[in-house]
């Protein structure tokens, strides 16, 4: 009597535990969309004409959601324009990848051998000279920008001042500049720099970066709205944003090269996100790790990585205009990438960003873990 009284309540207490389990899955698959769009609703916090867009791109399964509605009350969609900002460095370093694996140029190779027409002897220090390695690490010594400086910004003078910065300017500039440091020895992040691996790829290919980002990657990808918008026409399609104390900020994205001058949608950063998860050999290059410190972050083709919670590389970056946020992040290993855009550049915007991103993962992770249960 006692061992079939023990049996019962054994089999009530399996029962029990199936239903618990069997709830605890469905709450974390049906919410994974709810929990998700409950973080971006948090983010946004009903700040009027501020939208926020994602992608999550699972193996083959996307989740796109988009939220808020813009100053004329249209709601974003796929197809909404946004500036990306320094998300553009991660094409030039793919781009620079197609290069090494083309055998154009040559990773730990003195730099001045690509620049044509000039020695170019203040780009070494205490005879170390500067390699396509050190400005993909943004390593070089060269600074952050030469359009402008801090006190264009503070006065105000950054937008005219960049509007009217050529290409001649830039190499003007460059046969003139002082290192910062020793090449390979100290971090500053320079748009310089990555510019600067832009004019090399047109110089070793003899064509236009524009055409080079376009043959070599979003050609490839299907990327129909990734891509440099300079004309008047282009530009008014391009998503308008403001600071993070509501001031509307000017498009800056026309007169940026290849540190920062490309805009996209999220359906084109989607299949971005595929051809970065995909088996390229230039892409697999392209996370290659070219530093790492001992607290195991490290810096690939102008992308920063770090290691998830099981220990597998990741590769983000974030990309702001004067009036956009962005954030990107890719799981290599488990073939996830997470794409955020926001029309705000608030002080804080991209750390959020960064922030959301993480969870939307967990949210993910937990979400597949249920799924695989249900199965």
């Amino acid at each position: 009597m006692s061992r079939l009284i023990t049996q019962t309540i054994s089999s009530i207490l399996a029962i029990s535990f199936m239903t618990v389990l069997a709830s605890c899955k469905s709450h974390d698959a049906i919410n994974f969309e709810s929990n998700t769009k409950d973080e971006l609703i948090e983010f946004m916090d009903g700040n009027a004409g501020q939208v926020v867009s994602i992608s999550v791109v699972d193996s083959a399964k996307t989740y796109q959601y988009h939220l808020g509605a813009l100053e004329n009350g249209n709601t974003p969609n796929n197809q909404t324009i946004y500036e990306i900002g320094s998300l553009t460095k991660t094409y030039t370093g793919l781009a620079v990848a197609k290069a090494i694996h083309d055998g154009k140029v040559e990773l730990d190779k003195d730099i001045r051998h690509y620049l044509k027409n000039n020695e170019y002897k203040n780009l070494e220090l205490f005879s170390q000279h500067i390699t396509l390695r050190h400005l993909l690490t943004h390593t070089s010594g060269l600074p952050g920008n030469f359009a402008a400086s801090h006190e264009d910004i503070e006065q105000g003078r950054y937008f005219e001042k960049i509007s009217k910065y050529s290409r001649d300017d830039y190499f003007d500039d460059l046969t003139k500049v002082k290192l910062n440091s020793i090449p390979g020895e100290d971090y500053l992040y320079s748009s310089v720099g990555t510019n600067l691996a832009g004019y090399i790829l047109e110089s070793v290919y003899q064509k236009p970066f524009e055409l080079l980002i376009s043959e070599m990657i979003t050609s490839k990808s299907g990327e129909q709205g990734t891509k440099f918008r300079r004309t008047n026409t282009e530009i008014s399609e391009v998503t308008v944003g403001s600071d993070g104390n509501g001031n509307q900020m000017p498009l800056a994205s026309a007169y940026w090269f290849a540190g920062g001058g490309l805009t996209s949608n999220v359906e084109s950063i989607t299949r971005y996100i595929q051809h970065q998860l995909s088996s390229e050999p230039e892409v697999a290059l392209s996370h290659q790790l070219l530093d790492e410190s001992w607290t195991g972050h490290g810096k690939a083709f102008y992308w920063h990585t770090a290691k998830d919670d099981s220990n597998e590389l990741m590769l983000y970056q974030s990309g702001g205009s004067m009036g956009t946020s962005s954030w990107l992040v890719i799981y290599p290993k488990r073939k996830i990438g997470i794409f955020i855009v926001t029309n705000v550049a608030g002080e804080n915007t991209q750390p959020k960003l960064e922030a959301i991103s993480e969870k939307v993962f967990d949210y993910l992770i937990a979400y597949n873990k249920a799924l695989k249960l249900d199965g």
